[in-house]
């Protein structure tokens, strides 16, 4: 076994007790996975959320009583890869269109279940090994995309989502603009409005309330965020 693979954390989240000891004793068959919980409901694991930290991957039920998978899928905000594992194939449409990591019929081989596991594991160290002063790995629509930190222009909050818009693309992302500033250099791309994000080397001009960018975009200033913008870019006096 490689010594250098990193042990990754999962939960099970599936209201039948015999489908959730059949993916636990997969997990124990495979190397460095470790589950930190298994829970009958939803609600049970958001409790869990409250003081745990976000597992790397997490095997889903969708036909759970009080929500169902996939509505906690369309409103969480984790950055956990999700692999749903279900007996009703109608879903697949709609679980990929929420960007999960790979969906599973039961009952779930345990060659099919590595090969989710490979899927997820190569995602993340795509994301883990992504040196963050040159470029990100972003996913959407099952795939993912490479982008140049000095292309991107612009990103916008669009709820549970982000539009990051680059000066030869628009690339839609499930995740929020908080975590989306964390994950960027902050010498180089600031908030200036609870929507907006901008790569300060992509400013064109400042007029009142408003950045035009390069190539392309005017962006608003919120109040809250101009004094902050302005001490950064620190413009020269002339005498």
């Amino acid at each position: 076994m490689n010594n250098n693979i990193t042990t990754l954390s999962c939960a099970i989240i599936d209201d039948e007790p015999t489908a959730r000891y059949g993916i636990a004793s997969y997990i124990n068959r495979t190397p460095c996975i470790n589950c930190v919980g298994e829970f009958h409901d939803i609600p049970s694991f958001e409790a869990y959320l409250k003081t745990n930290k976000a597992p790397d991957i997490v095997f889903m039920d969708i036909c759970m009583p009080e929500i169902s998978g996939l509505d906690f899928i369309s409103n969480c905000t984790i950055d956990s890869a999700i692999i749903i594992i279900t007996a009703y194939e109608q879903y697949a449409l709609k679980g990929y269109e929420l960007n999960i990591s790979d969906y599973l019929l039961k009952p779930v081989s345990y060659i099919r279940f590595q090969k989710a596991i490979d899927k997820v594991r190569q995602y993340l160290d795509f994301k883990r090994n992504a040196t963050v002063e040159d470029y990100i790995f972003v996913r959407s629509d099952r795939i993912i995309h490479r982008i140049d930190l000095r292309d991107i222009v612009y990103i916008e909050s669009l709820e549970n989502y982000v539009r990051i818009m680059t000066v030869s693309d628009c690339i839609i992302v499930r995740t929020t603009l908080k975590d989306m500033l964390k994950s960027l250099p902050a010498e180089k791309f600031v908030q200036v409005h609870k929507s907006f994000i901008i790569n300060l080397t992509r400013i064109g001009s400042i007029e009142k309330n408003f950045i035009t960018m390069n190539p392309v975009g005017e962006i608003n200033i919120s109040r809250n965020y101009r004094k902050y913008l302005f001490q950064l870019i620190e413009p020269v006096r002339l005498k």
